[in-house]
């Protein structure tokens, strides 16, 4: 008796500590770790900090963070309010923390963690990740503590030799299992699984996946522990199980869903009782190219009811609208235009856990705090590092020439590719815009000296690219004519190269004429489209049969834009439901302009766009859409 007082005595203390170190943790900072695409702007607005209090205490973090730098993030400072008024709590995952213990630790279920957490998975439930921490709305006494039994386990005849152990059946090891799962299954002692098979070694190493483990009989004191514990007592389960069980309950909520006619809101500023006739031209574009892919998934079988909205000006509110309930049942929204507006239908949307998606401006705070909402012009921040790391694919073994025109208005690109070529050991070098155009020399001096001076930058078994630093049309018309000239001239024998540039290009480069094609010219984009490429034709033709006029020369164009998003959130909606999130990027690709691929920007935040295409101009007087997820 004085043995099992002093057990669970010794197993609340151990609750006690466990819950002191959470304290610890939530009251005074957490650990971040700087991934891809990351600025202390974002960050600060994940944690609903800001940048000022990140480098407060971060010393050195204003001048520059790097990926994988760890920085400290003050957890009273941030203003991150749940939908019942509690502030969050967020929580770096230690080693060895799992779902399970972090439940007791905060008074949480494992299953609630999950659910304030849907970017998590298996897969990044590691230590240094980030999580948010659910608070409840009305906290009730619970149970913790675990009653413990003494047993005195029977040991099998000469335990050091396994043969003389009593073997029930194998087991082969599965991705993900654990020797607490495993013993749980079989209701066995991890001690009596560890003796089954000295071979391997299973107090030091872990588990290998398809390793075959001998599983011995219970002994009777193993199974006598087993019933007597309380009915009703919450079992630890591993991590694998929990997700396991969290998918199987999300796929029951998507196959109970019925979308035979999902409900859809659309809202744009049409601008009704205004004279704008620029804005509404292009709201009014983006509608009909909506109704173009509603029409086309209505002819593959899907069914909807589309409501559309004017949300007006952008000093007006839209509370009327949210507060009227027309928009409780709804099962998407798309829009608005404004960041005034998408605010207040984030904030609905999320309470409502309906899915947003605001498909023009990139400015949205809301992504990194609001799961629901999917952003499609994709954010500068996250926009580069996808650029850079496509660039490299591209062109292994770069040697780059960047121009300068004195207004640089890339330089922000250019910085973060020239960090990437150092990192890489890639050679590079500046040319100022005045090496390319000199009102005190005729076209054919300069050629002369310009190719005497890259005949030593150029080199032989590169990619040798010409990269302006600004995206001017006039630069691009300074550089475009020189290079062509020294593609045809035989005085100097030059090693072959290329010119990269920027998304504005394709407004101007109709301009450029062959020059553009025959330099072998590329530029990246989010989105592209052109009178050459076969899926912007046939939507060309359909449109103009449809509304009986052409599309308006905007970049980009807005039916356009329309068609994408509608055909690619009309379709996964019907046909993922609840799963949307995780399996949007599976629907096939029958786009026109605007590709898509969705990342979780954390793991309580909303989706962002990471889709970079790079458009070449090739010599052949060819246009190609290179699409990197399709290689």
């Amino acid at each position: 008796m004085y043995m099992k007082k002093i057990a669970h005595i010794f197993i609340l203390l151990t609750i006690l500590a466990v819950a002191s170190t959470a304290t610890a943790q939530n009251n005074e900072y957490f650990i971040h770790t700087v991934s891809k695409g990351q600025t202390l702007y974002s960050i600060s607005k994940m944690y609903g900090t800001t940048v000022k209090d990140i480098i407060d205490i971060n010393p050195g973090s204003a001048a520059k963070i790097d990926i994988g730098q760890e920085l400290k993030i003050r957890q009273s400072s941030n203003d991150n309010i749940q939908n019942d008024g509690k502030k969050a709590i967020f929580h770096t995952i230690k080693s060895g923390e799992t779902l399970y213990r972090l439940g007791q630790m905060y008074k949480i279920t494992p299953q609630e963690i999950c659910a304030a957490n849907p970017g998590l998975s298996i897969s990044n439930f590691r230590s240094g990740e980030v999580i948010l921490i659910p608070q409840r709305k009305k906290e009730t006494p619970q149970t913790t503590a675990v009653l413990v039994k003494e047993t005195k386990e029977t040991p099998a005849e000469d335990p050091d030799n396994k043969n003389n152990i009593k073997i029930r059946t194998t087991h082969k090891v599965e991705r993900n299992e654990t020797l607490y799962s495993i013993t749980r299954k079989y209701g066995i002692t991890e001690d009596q699984l560890k003796r089954a098979n000295p071979q391997e070694n299973l107090d030091k190493a872990k588990l290998k996946k398809n390793a075959i483990l001998n599983i011995p009989y219970p002994t009777k004191e193993a199974v006598q522990q087993k019933q007597e514990v309380v009915k009703g007592e919450p079992q630890e389960k591993s991590d694998a199980e929990i997700f396991r069980q969290m998918e199987e309950l999300r796929d029951a909520a998507a196959n109970k869903s019925s979308f035979d006619g999902i409900k859809v809101a659309l809202i744009l500023p049409f601008l009704l009782d205004s004279y704008a006739p620029n804005e509404q031209a292009r709201m009014v574009e983006y509608y009909e190219g909506f109704l173009l892919a509603a029409n086309k998934l209505k002819k593959e079988g899907y069914s909807f009811e589309i409501n559309t909205y004017d949300s007006g000006k952008e000093s007006n509110s839209l509370l009327p609208l949210i507060n009227s309930g027309e928009l409780d049942n709804m099962d998407l929204i798309i829009g608005a235009l404004y960041p005034s507006h998408n605010k207040q239908l984030a904030n609905f949307a999320k309470e409502k856990n309906i899915p947003l998606v605001i498909p023009f401006t990139s400015k949205e705070d809301e992504i990194f705090r609001n799961p629901m909402v999917y952003v499609v012009n994709t954010i500068q921040s996250y926009f580069f590092p996808e650029v850079i790391d496509h660039f490299f694919e591209e062109f292994p073994e770069p040697n780059v020439i960047f121009i300068s025109d004195g207004t640089d208005n890339k330089k922000e690109f250019v910085d973060a590719l020239k960090e990437r070529l150092q990192q890489e050991n890639a050679p590079y070098a500046t040319l100022p815009l005045t090496a390319f155009f000199n009102a005190e020399y005729k076209q054919d001096s300069i050629i002369t000296i310009l190719q005497d001076t890259l005949s030593t930058m150029l080199l032989q078994d590169k990619n040798n690219l010409f990269i302006p630093i600004s995206s001017s049309e006039t630069t691009l018309a300074t550089v475009l004519p020189v290079l062509h000239l020294m593609n045809n001239n035989d005085t100097v024998a030059l090693p072959e190269y290329k010119l990269f540039g920027y998304p504005e290009w394709q407004i101007y480069a109709s301009n450029m004429g062959s020059q553009i094609y025959e330099v072998d010219t590329y530029f990246y984009a989010s989105f592209f489209s052109h009178p050459t490429l076969v899926e912007t034709s046939e939507f060309r033709n359909d449109y103009t049969r449809w509304y009986n006029r052409n599309i308006q020369n905007t970049f980009p164009r807005y039916s356009m834009l329309g068609y994408d998003t509608g055909y690619t959130f009309l379709a996964a909606i019907s046909k993922y439901s609840t799963d949307m999130p995780e399996k949007i990027n599976e629907l096939p690709s029958r786009l026109v302009q605007t590709g898509f691929k969705f990342e979780r920007v954390n793991n309580w935040g909303g989706m962002v766009n990471k889709k970079i295409y790079f458009v070449r101009y090739k010599p052949e007087f060819v246009i190609d859409k290179i699409d990197f997820d399709k290689r």
